[in-house]
């Protein structure tokens, strides 16, 4: 099917993004706007994210507590509960020493970034001979030498990091939001 066959352009999506094409432009300026600012000021967005992701613990923690109450007297109460508590301690934890928070959160971002790398490391070597294959090489090397990068950096790199990986990821949505709004024609 190409772009500019019948079929394509009445696919649910397409007629989606046709009818909402202003809107996602209009998203896509907000979504770099926000990246911006995020990235101009890291240590603010860092934080943020940091107490956004403790909130989330925390709320996910109490429901799940509330949720174990109603197990009282059975088998499943005890891992029901702990299964509670467990992020409703580390949200509170974010929440109320957002700084330490930011140093762990980073820290786990570092070891994402080094397991990823060793998983893609050895997918690129039991591809090796097969076309493509040192791509995977590559990519998997980058994120062994980020994650590297940071741990060597730390905890001095977690005031900035998260805030600044904020940034990149709105601006580079805002941009996909801003160039398919524009590119797309109107119903």
């Amino acid at each position: 099917m190409t772009p500019t066959s019948p079929s394509h352009t009445q696919r649910p999506t397409t007629l989606a993004v046709q009818k909402w094409r202003r809107g996602l432009t209009v998203t896509g300026v907000i979504l770099i706007c926000i990246g911006v600012l995020a990235i101009v000021m890291p240590v603010f967005s860092s934080l943020a994210v940091t107490l956004l992701i403790g909130g989330v613990l925390t709320f996910i923690g109490l429901l799940s507590v509330v949720f174990a109450l109603a197990f009282r007297g059975s088998v499943v109460f005890g891992v029901a509960l702990v299964s509670g508590l467990f992020p409703l301690m580390i949200g509170f934890y974010l929440l109320f020493f957002p700084a330490a928070g930011l140093i762990a959160l980073t820290t786990l971002l570092a070891l994402i970034f080094l397991l990823t790398g060793i998983t893609q490391v050895i997918f690129a070597i039991d591809l090796r001979g097969t076309a493509g294959w040192h791509w995977a090489l590559v990519s998997g090397l980058i994120s062994v030498v980020l994650a590297l990068l940071i741990f060597a950096a730390l905890p001095e790199v977690s005031r900035v990091l998260l805030g600044l990986m904020l940034g990149i990821d709105l601006i580079s949505t805002g941009l996909a939001a801003l160039f398919i709004g524009r590119a797309t024609p109107s119903l």
